[in-house]
């Protein structure tokens, strides 16, 4: 049996040492690479989630008039992961899922309310015992909206409109507002007819 070769030349060894030297630092500047790509990513992500910035926001909404002001709580919120609750799993890199809650780390469908329809100006979150679904409703400085959606803290008389961005959430803050709930049409219908 003959034994193995043993080299008494050292540069061999060093170039061994130097490629994985070289293949060390070429995987940590790919790493670092693929870290500000997803930072990157993520900022666009959230921006075109949120509504990216298609309808410039306010920079104040009107002062009430002493005839709007109400026993409701209206918020406002956007499709944001500070307002929903969610962020990307996978150090960024994977699909969004709940932060908090009883669905925390399952999937969450950005942009999607609890109804199931897409969120949009005049998307409403309310409390079901309070607004049930589909609830149509008349909201001061803001329009009319429809109850499609629920929230965490969304509880009782406390309502959550939604806005295209982050930043025209925060401007409408918080507002005690009168909020009439809007007859349904065909309901009215219904009772006068007998049906």
């Amino acid at each position: 049996m003959s034994k193995p070769t043993v080299h008494s030349d050292r540069t061999s060894r060093k170039g061994g040492a130097r490629s994985r030297s070289r293949f060390l630092w070429y995987a940590l500047a790919f790493v670092l690479l693929a870290l500000a790509v997803c930072a990157c990513v993520r900022g666009c992500r959230n921006e075109i989630v949120a509504g990216g910035g298609e309808i410039s926001p306010p920079a104040s909404f009107p002062p009430l008039k002493e005839d709007e002001k109400g026993d409701v709580l209206v918020t406002g919120y956007c499709n944001c992961g500070e307002c929903c609750g969610w962020e990307f799993s996978w150090l960024g890199f994977g699909p969004p899922v709940y932060t908090y809650g009883a669905q925390k780390g399952k999937k969450k469908k950005v942009g999607v309310t609890a109804r199931g329809t897409e969120a949009h100006l005049g998307t409403v979150a309310a409390d079901p015992k309070v607004f049930p679904f589909g609830t149509r409703l008349l909201i001061p400085g803001y329009g009319t909206g429809v109850v499609e959606d629920v929230g965490g803290s969304i509880k009782g008389r406390h309502i959550d409109i939604w806005f295209p961005s982050h930043q025209t959430a925060l401007n409408w803050g918080r507002r005690n507002l009168k909020v009439v709930p809007i007859p349904d049409a065909d309901a009215s219908r219904k009772g006068k007819d007998g049906r």
